[in-house]
């Protein structure tokens, strides 16, 4: 590999001369990683090593350090996810945690939901950028007992970086690609405030694209995206308060179906347009062993976008959610508690659904010498399902060398309400939540990572087709039995020298539906690996990449859209105490794939970028 790339593309030292970004030293930053504190797990800050879950977090110096700047690019180098995507950024994206489909994964903003209930996939993390961010969480196992419904695969929560700085980046290149952000936060007296403006343009390629051509080849579908993320607030003698918001403006080109031929068409055209509106308050106080406090907020998502049948699509998703909680530490553990109350609605032209939820619960965790012990349980009430009952039950063991844990926790889904209402067919207001039992054990030690899991959900739902010959008879419906999502993770990360940091990753995947069959768009092995080296205190260079195995788009193993391998390089210098640069070079070697049968992937494309902070 490293021949091709030197001898064929690029010259690494040429790259290192003429561009620059920060630097971490490696011993820095892995002694970073060991510090790590979580707070998806629990609803409160946590030691990552005090957690039972298989958890990843990815913190904002690796984003830099890898060129990572979308959540979707994220996605592809975390061990036991992947995705399928219709084209570029900003395109219909898939996200499958374990196997699970994105509205199973709930994606989280500093705590509040991104999920959308007015949207089929529940999720649409094409329009998350990962400008200021602090760390990503990826919670991976059923956390219903935590957080209830959305959450039967694991939870994804973006925390935004709120410490001093002031950092403006710029970034572009390929297909006429402008990024840009400017973000600021500081703390005067006991007032603070952090700041984040975002903004992303790109001319794109082609969406559709068939198979096996080049998407450049035909009318280019772009994209723009405009965020903004703004939180303050005060902390004075153990009370803080906290106001916030998340907008997010996005606008996409796509391709669509020939309305005469209903054959997919490269030169076509539409625009789909999202906006997202969060706003979110925090509330808390200390009480001697006790920290009481309220979280409540509102979203609101609306999405238009035409349909070769329906003409002009109008979608809209509200959310509200208040929670009041408390934090007590007693001699040798910790119990977290609360009661909160969630209402959804989803509109689409003049059909409405909606219901409200009623939940309590409660989180436990004890450490005795060495073994770590935790356990959740939740209570929900819906006006309109049965109530669910969840919960988890975890333990981890520690000793010099290595760390065993595992995890036994159920989950629920309740009924997406756009597959209730179905514009596209018969609505089914008779569907039922889904329900998870999932369960993981793992160990690791000198470096490596492996966990074995395993996922059972009954009544999975599913488009039905009674009758292929008429049009609008179609619906989403509980299939009886029980699909399976098993597999295993392994990872492996080492320093050498102070100088070089690797990290590789393997996973195997089988996902059955409950007539065994194997379910479409999962790949069943996929491999990542990640080489950085330090070469001067100024230099670093970053190879990634992943390769993805035997992947089918249709259940009946007729489309391969798999056996592919994507590597790309990041390579930056520091001109200046306050300056950094950097170039990346996405998909290095030009491979040719697709990710979702004829829909274009990303060919080369190099890009370069600054940075300031002030």
């Amino acid at each position: 590999m490293a021949k091709g790339f030197k001898g064929k593309y690029f010259s690494l030292a040429a790259i290192t001369a003429t561009v620059s970004m920060v630097t971490l030293q490696a011993a820095h930053a892995r002694a970073v990683e060991l510090q790590k504190v979580v707070v998806s797990a629990s609803k409160a800050s946590e030691n990552i090593e005090d957690a039972t879950e298989d958890i990843e977090v990815i913190s904002g110096e690796e984003l830099q350090e890898r060129g990572i700047h979308t959540l979707k690019d994220l996605v592809h180098y975390i061990t036991g996810a992947s995705l399928t995507s219709n084209g570029g950024i900003g395109k219909a994206t898939q996200l499958y945690l374990r196997g699970m489909s994105n509205d199973k994964v709930l994606v989280l903003i500093d705590g509040v939901r991104f999920n959308d209930p007015s949207n089929l996939s529940g999720v649409t993390i094409e329009h998350l950028l990962l400008n200021n961010i602090k760390q990503v969480e990826i919670i991976k196992g059923a956390q219903s007992g935590v957080w209830g419904s959305d959450a039967a695969a694991g939870v994804i929560n973006i925390i935004t970086n709120d410490t001093s700085h002031t950092t403006l980046n710029i970034f572009g290149g390929s297909f006429r690609t402008l990024q840009s952000s400017l973000s600021s936060a500081k703390k005067i007296d006991n007032f603070y405030y952090a700041l984040t403006l975002g903004y992303y343009h790109t001319d794109g390629f082609s969406a559709i694209t068939p198979y096996k051509q080049n998407p450049t080849d035909f009318e280019a579908d772009g994209y723009t995206n405009r965020t903004l993320h703004l939180k303050g607030g005060f902390e004075k003698d153990g009370l803080r308060a906290e106001v916030g918001a998340h907008v997010i403006r996005a606008y996409d080109e796509g391709d669509t179906f020939n309305p005469t031929t209903f054959q997919p068409d490269p030169d076509s055209r539409y625009n789909d347009i999202l906006r997202y509106h969060a706003y979110f308050t925090n509330m808390s106080q200390k009480f001697y062993s006790h920290i009481l406090s309220l979280h409540a907020d509102t979203t609101q998502t609306s999405r238009k976008y035409p349909d070769a049948i329906f003409g002009i699509n109008a979608f809209q998703g509200k959310t509200q959610n208040i929670e009041i909680k408390d934090i007590y530490n007693y001699r040798g553990g910790r119990l977290i508690s609360g009661i909160g109350y969630q209402d959804f609605q989803t509109s689409f032209t003049n059909q409405k659904i909606g219901y409200h939820n009623r939940y309590i619960f409660a989180i436990n965790s004890n450490r005795f010498g060495n073994v770590i012990l935790q356990e959740n349980l939740r209570y929900d009430m819906y006006d309109a399902f049965d109530n669910q009952v969840t919960g988890k039950i975890g333990a981890k063991y520690r000793w010099d060398m290595a760390t065993l844990f595992a995890n036994y926790a159920t989950a629920y889904n309740v009924p997406n309400q756009v597959k209730m209402l179905n514009p596209w067919g018969q609505p089914n207001f008779n569907l039922q939540p889904e329900k998870t039992k999932s369960y993981d054990v793992g160990i690791e030690a000198f470096g490596l990572k492996a966990v074995y899991f395993k996922e059972r959900i009954e009544d999975l739902i599913n488009w039905y087709d009674p009758n292929s010959a008429v049009w609008g008879d179609e619906y989403y419906k509980n299939y009886p039995g029980t699909s399976t999502f098993r597999g295993y993770e392994l990872q492996y990360t080492r320093d050498l020298f102070d100088a070089i940091y690797f990290a590789i990753g393997a996973q195997y995947l089988s996902p059955k539906d409950s007539n065994k069959n194997t379910l479409p768009r999962r790949a069943r092995h996929k491999y990542t690996y990640t080489f950085t080296w330090y070469p001067t205190q100024k230099h670093t260079i970053t190879i990634d990449g992943y390769y993805v195995g035997t992947r089918y788009d249709d259940p009946a193993k007729t489309r391969q859209t798999g056996r592919y391998n994507v590597t790309n390089l990041t390579a930056s210098h520091q001109f200046a105490k306050h300056v950094k640069g950097y170039v990346q070079i996405h998909n290095i070697f030009n491979r040719r794939y697709q990710e979702v049968y004829g829909y274009g992937s990303e060919p080369r494309s190099v890009y370069i970028g600054i940075e300031g902070s002030f």
